[in-house]
């Protein structure tokens, strides 16, 4: 009965340190997250609201990188597959962006 690969102790606590760090990385990502949301609540109502939204799609866009690279284990897999995975995700965004910009052009052009 083979167990497959069994990390060595140095191997395992690398692996264990490194979900650590992504996982400080990410909690400070959200409560930063969360103190600029109630800041820009409270005080920065007068500013575009275009620079909160793009601030929470680069935090969130680099939490995703840290659950995509460590916790689905895409970190250690071969750089073909990386990328099998990124480019459609890069064209779903796309079209996310794509579709949403010419839905507020005809919101816009019809007068609502």
């Amino acid at each position: 009965m083979s167990r497959g690969h069994v990390p060595s102790d140095a191997e395992y606590k690398s692996q264990v340190s490194a979900v650590w760090k992504a996982t400080f990385w990410m909690g400070l990502i959200t409560i930063v997250e969360v103190v600029i949301a109630l800041i820009w609540m409270k005080y920065l109502t007068d500013y575009p609201r275009i620079i909160l939204n793009s601030f929470f799609i680069v935090a969130s866009a680099t939490k995703a990188f840290f659950i995509i690279g460590e916790f689905m284990h895409l970190k250690y897999e071969k750089r073909a597959l990386m990328i099998s995975m990124a480019v459609p995700l890069i064209f779903l965004v796309w079209a996310i962006i794509a579709f949403s910009w010419e839905g507020g052009a005809w919101h816009h052009m019809r007068g609502y």
